[in-house]
Order: C-alpha cells, then sequence, then structure tokens
C-alpha cells in the first residue's frame, strides 16, 4: 500500500507499546487504506494529535509511564485533542470494573485482546463508515492449557484470529520469533534491576502474543508472571520468567 492510496481522512492512531501487538494490527490493517501511526507511550501519543488530526484512536490500558487510563482522562477532558476522533479501548483484562472506570469518557467501543483481523478490520470499518453500533465487549476467558505449537493449535489459532489465513499467521509467527529476542533481553533486564512493573507490561503482552498464535500453555504462564509481577513477589516471579525464557529460547 502506497501513501498516496490512503483516504486523507482515515489517519489511525494506535498507542500499544508491545512491538507484536502493534506489528499484528498493522499487518491486519495493511490493505484497509489507513494511515496507521504507532505510539509506544502516552507522551508521544499526545504529540501526534497536537500536530494533526486522526480519526480513530486506538489504546491500551497497561502502557509505560502514563497509563491508558490517564490518557483517556486528558482526552476527555480536552476534547479539543481529539477532535471528533473515535477512541477505541483494546486491552486484555477488561472486567466489569475496568468498564465502569471507563464509563463517560466518551469510549466508542472496546476491544478485547486478542482480537482477530477481523474485528480490527469491522472496527475500522465502523468507524469511518460512521457505523455506531458497538458490540458489547466478550468477558475475559481462562486460557486453557495446551500443547505448543502443534498443527491442530496452529489450525485453531489461525481460524479465531486470522480468518483462515494460514499465509498471514506464518508471516506474524515468524515477526514474532525475531521479536522474542528483543522481549527476552528486556525481560532479563527487568528482573535484573528489580523493575517488576516492567515485567508485568511484558509477561501481560507476551500473554497476548502467545494467545494469538496459539500457544494457550505459555499464555497461561505469562498472565501467571504478570499476577505474580504485580503483586510484587520477586522470588515467584524469577521463577515464572524462567519458564517463559525457555519457550523464547526454543
Amino acid at each position: 500500500m502506497t501513501k498516496s492510496s490512503v483516504v486523507p481522512d482515515r489517519r489511525v492512531l494506535l498507542v500499544e507499546d508491545d512491538a507484536s501487538i502493534a506489528r499484528f494490527i498493522d499487518m491486519a490493517l495493511e490493505d484497509q487504506g489507513v494511515d496507521l501511526t504507532v505510539c509506544g507511550d502516552v507522551e508521544s501519543a499526545l504529540t501526534v494529535l497536537q500536530e494533526r488530526p486522526v480519526g480513530l484512536v486506538i489504546t491500551d490500558l497497561m502502557l509505560p509511564g502514563l497509563s491508558g487510563y490517564d490518557l483517556v482522562d486528558r482526552l476527555h477532558s480536552e476534547p479539543a485533542l481529539l477532535a471528533g476522533a473515535k477512541l477505541v479501548i483494546f486491552s486484555a483484562g477488561v472486567n466489569l470494573d475496568k468498564q465502569a472506570r471507563l464509563e463517560g469518557r466518551g469510549i466508542w467501543r472496546i476491544l478485547r485482546k486478542p482480537a482477530s483481523v477481523s474485528q480490527l478490520q469491522a472496527c475500522v470499518l465502523d468507524a469511518f463508515l460512521g457505523n455506531d453500533v458497538a458490540p458489547v465487549p466478550a468477558a475475559d476467558v481462562p486460557i486453557e492449557p495446551a500443547a505448543c505449537g502443534s498443527e491442530s493449535e496452529d489450525g485453531d489459532a489461525i481460524l479465531a484470529y486470522f480468518g483462515g489465513d494460514a499465509g498471514l499467521f506464518r508471516a506474524y509467527r515468524a515477526k514474532c520469533l525475531v521479536q522474542f529476542e528483543h522481549d527476552l533481553a528486556a525481560g532479563d533486564a527487568a528482573l535484573q534491576s528489580g523493575d517488576l512493573a516492567a515485567l508485568q507490561r511484558l509477561s501481560h503482552s507476551l500473554a497476548t502474543v502467545f494467545r494469538t498464535l496459539g500457544w494457550a500453555e505459555d499464555g497461561r504462564v505469562a498472565k501467571q508472571l504478570e499476577a505474580l509481577a504485580a503483586a510484587g513477589d520477586a522470588g515467584a516471579s524469577a521463577t515464572a520468567w524462567a519458564q517463559l525464557r525457555t519457550r523464547l529460547l526454543g
């Protein structure tokens, strides 16, 4: 897709700090005629909004520094920044308490991670065609343990998240395998420095990536690590990270 093929008012701002998740969204929207800008934190997202208008903002809630909640509050208090753009929450673990916290903040739609290619494409299409009917966000469901990387598991993931496109799945998986080297370094550094908040964010993102790939057992371990890091349990977090390290190295 060339920039000349992008409809000018189809600008999408994605606020997401995980490279693999951002890459999945980029691949999902590649042929949708949108101009996608990715920001890894709230500060850079606000800079983009101050520089030029967009038609759609998609933001995670768990971000480094200021959170997605902070971004939502800022856009609610300064509507000129949003300039009429639709605001979408894209996050895992969006329960009733989190929905209540977001109520009255101008949220147009909530997408639960991991979302499928078709869900992301439908969200963008609805946003730019003026369809204001937003689906009720699904409640979180537990990740069932399963053998990782099996052919049947790949097939389930391809159908669930990639619209049956095996080629797209393989291309995404290849990019994730490259990114895992960076995730390894980031996790090791967070554990060594005692930055459990960074380890929590990393494991939160990896849980989504693993589920998108169909690696349910790895997703379960990542969610366990996220909870341990959030609780400040450094010892148990180190044990759980060692389990994830093995998979990332593989």
